[in-house]
């Protein structure tokens, strides 16, 4: 086996395992368990491949790049990503993603673009793509397996959330279990349906036939019930598209109107309407007997919702007056704290948000805020209704819309671009893949292909279920955002297909083709080698120092300072570049300072404040933007505060800094208060305590501190008028401030 043969299996087997094993990966010692890993695993595939594909090039004295219809906008799309990470509000977090999720950075886009490329120019064969989704599906039924166990409650006891009512597996969170099952289940059915003929169980092979349908069948069941289990709604309406898209066109292409441009027909559209019905029966009879948990939809299409309406009118009550009035002074909260404000409602000011800093300025307007900064951009543009909601603190790194996320942070080029690359492939699809079937009819007819005629059928629907999955990431990203499941598979299922069309026309697509002398072949040799080893090093380094922030992170939280800075410290020997590690570490010095401060020991609290405000200098200045560096660097002020009065009046500089950074933070303008009521100050604090109950009408908090700051000033009928307020406007059975109140 010479060098291109073993570059070739590598490059297979390294899409294999980002088909495959990428998604199985999560571990108990890093700090976010399951994107990470994966955004890792898949630098470190894209890093195999592409050093393979390198070597393989210099072996052959050429880098053969494949031509695709996505050229165009893939430059595009990459110019406008590289173009807001240059000008972005803060290019380390552009460059390399926000800290524990990093898809979506500039090397996240990088990585995409070059496994596209790898894919359409080295994997060219029809079995090729047959692993890639064999090895998928395998996968994905591994994962829905784990998922009926959650359900069932096997590990309840690891996690905070109820994953027995949510289920999430191994991606994390109910809503990217469904997207990523919702571009699986369409391919389960074209690659049973694909081998579909006539189910006929008098022949063998109908027998066989009956039994692939089946076994896929089981595939379809299994990925459904999990999406269920998952109770996303977005989940469904791409379930939904997926399923009518793919549908559509088999029966369109299968259809006697469409046989008129081709001169043979290898299906006909009565050998899917059994396994059709067979199909969605089985997907009803799970609705039936499990819901989709939408009220809605659930009281007229399961035998729970039958049973409700059976009995609510066989228990109905005939002889309840009618004039019954509700009484006047009932009350009736200003939203839904206790259960939690309807996720509609919070996404709307959360898109609004969005939009408020698209148009904040020309700039963002065409190029965004900067590459995956939608963090900060939201901290300093969300409106403030968004404070009468129970995530009303939430931190949102993403815009729960894919689309409104690009807008927001790349700008009109950004998502422009992307929208381009979408249209495009959809148009392309439409229009070239009608005439695609058309032309393997007549090469089967015609017997001018090698391929099989069964072999064919399957290329042809398993494209168009390809495309069907593709179609529903589109549609789960208008109700939440990729993740790197979802990019692969956004970017890699089009290059999938583009492979398949190729394969059924039996030609090749152009080629870009650089020549690579041979006297430059031996330093290109190890050029490749040399940075290939050395990228996975750099990511061995990160994957470690990662783990090392998590048990710093934890150990600093359980008071455990010296634990702390010694992980903290290494990881940041491993990573010296991520402020997110020297934030946590200034932090954790900060602690030890505290004890130094109460053990009387001046020396050591001098040194320690030293190396603490060391560590936040250099957080902030790699990310001057971040908010929460900001609040944690007045944090370490207030602490130093009972060791240096003067540290009080930095802790309010620090603070007032984190206020132009996110001025409708009702929690910045409380805490200031108090900072400036320490200080001496009542007047200022009053004033601001005021702003922050404008800011938020039901903070408790915020009453109950302007409350003591009127009794402290002296006036006492302005502090009544505080608890007068709280109990009209918020909450009337407030006993705390009932008895306040009386005294």
């Amino acid at each position: 086996m010479n060098v291109s043969e073993w570059c070739d299996r590598v490059i297979r087997w390294g899409f294999i395992l980002l088909f495959g094993f990428v998604t199985l990966l999560l571990t108990p010692w890093n700090y976010e368990l399951f994107e990470y890993n994966k955004m890792m695993a898949v630098y470190a595939l894209t890093v195999m491949i592409v050093g393979a594909w390198l070597v393989k090039s210099i072996h052959q004295g050429k880098l053969r790049i494949t031509r695709t219809p996505l050229d165009i906008p893939i430059v595009l799309f990459f110019s406008s990503q590289l173009l807001s990470s240059l000008f972005s509000i803060d290019p380390h977090v552009s460059w390399f993603g926000y800290y524990s999720r990093f898809n979506g950075g500039m090397f996240s886009i990088i990585s995409y673009i070059l496994l596209y490329y790898a894919l359409v120019s080295n994997l060219s064969s029809v079995s090729h793509w047959s692993r890639l989704l064999k090895a998928a599906l395998a996968t994905a039924s591994v994962v829905a397996l784990y998922g009926i166990a959650e359900r069932f409650g096997i590990d309840r006891h690891l996690w905070v959330q109820d994953v027995q009512s949510r289920v999430f597996s191994t991606l994390g969170q109910p809503n990217w279990l469904a997207a990523y099952l919702v571009v699986l289940v369409p391919i389960s059915m074209a690659l049973g349906l694909g081998r579909m003929k006539h189910i006929n169980l008098r022949s063998p092979e109908g027998k066989k036939d009956a039994l692939v349908f089946s076994l896929f069948l089981v595939f379809n069941s299994l990925f459904f019930s999990v999406l269920l289990f998952t109770r996303s709604r977005s989940g469904l309406l791409g379930f939904a598209v997926a399923d009518i898209a793919f549908w559509g066109l088999v029966f369109l292409l299968s259809s006697p109107s469409f046989g008129k441009v081709a001169t043979a027909r290898t299906v006909n559209r009565n050998d899917y309407i059994l396994p059709f019905i067979i199909l969605h029966c089985t997907l009803f009879a799970i609705v039936f007997f499990n819901g989709t948990s939408i009220d809605v939809v659930d009281r007229w299409v399961t035998l729970n919702g039958w049973k409700s309406r059976i009995s609510l009118r066989t228990n109905q009550v005939t002889n309840l007056p009618t004039n019954v009035a509700t009484p006047s002074g009932q009350y009736t909260a200003p939203l839904l704290e206790t259960g939690g404000t309807e996720s509609g409602t919070i996404r709307k000011y959360v898109w609004q948000g969005a939009i408020n800093a698209w148009r904040s300025s020309t700039k963002t307007y065409l190029i965004g805020t900067g590459t995956e900064t939608f963090a900060f951009a939201f901290y300093q543009y969300r409106p403030r209704e968004h404070n009468l909601t129970s995530e009303w603190d939430f931190l949102y790194n993403k815009a729960h819309n894919e689309y409104l996320n690009y807008l927001a942070t790349t700008g009109i080029f950004g998502l422009g671009s992307y929208l381009l690359f979408i249209g495009v492939f959809i148009v392309w699809f439409i229009k070239q893949y009608l005439t695609y079937h058309a032309i393997v009819s007549r090469q089967i007819t015609n017997k001018k292909t090698d391929l099989d005629p069964l072999e064919m059928k399957v290329v042809s629907y398993v494209s168009i279920d390809v495309f069907a999955g593709w179609l529903s990431i589109l549609v789960t990203n208008l109700f939440g955002f990729s993740i790197v499941l979802t990019q692969v598979f956004l970017f890699l299922f089009p290059a999938m297909i583009f492979v398949l069309q190729r394969s059924g026309r039996g030609q090749d697509w152009h080629e870009k083709i650089f020549l690579i002398p041979n006297s430059y072949r031996v330093a290109s040799y190890a050029v490749v080698i040399l940075v290939s080893f050395a990228l996975l090093a750099l990511l061995s380094a990160g994957w470690y120092a990662d783990t090392l922030y998590a048990k710093g992170y934890r150990a600093s939280r359980a008071g455990q300072y010296d634990v702390a800075v010694d992980n903290l410290t290494r990881a940041s020997v491993f990573n010296p570049g991520e402020p997110l590690f020297a934030d946590e570490l200034g932090s954790a010095y900060a602690g030890f300072a505290t004890i130094a401060i109460e053990e009387k020991n001046a020396t050591a609290a001098a040194q320690f404040v030293r190396i603490s405000l060391a560590a936040s200098d250099r957080a902030i200045t790699t990310s001057p933007k971040n908010v929460n560096f900001w609040k944690t660097r007045t944090k370490i002020y207030y602490t130093f505060s009972s060791f240096d009065p003067a540290f009080n009046d930095a802790s309010i500089t620090a603070l007032e800094q984190a206020q132009k950074l996110s001025p409708n933070d009702p929690k910045i303008t409380y805490n200031l208060s108090i900072l400036y009521g320490r200080k001496g100050d009542n007047t200022k604090a009053i004033d601001l305590l005021k702003s922050t109950i404008d800011l938020k009408p039901n903070y408790r908090d915020a009453y109950y501190a302007l409350w003591v700051f009127y009794i402290e000033v002296r006036k006492p009928e302005l502090a009544r008028t505080v608890l007068n307020d709280y109990l009209a406007k918020v909450d009337p059975g407030d006993k705390d401030f009932l008895e306040r109140l009386k005294q």
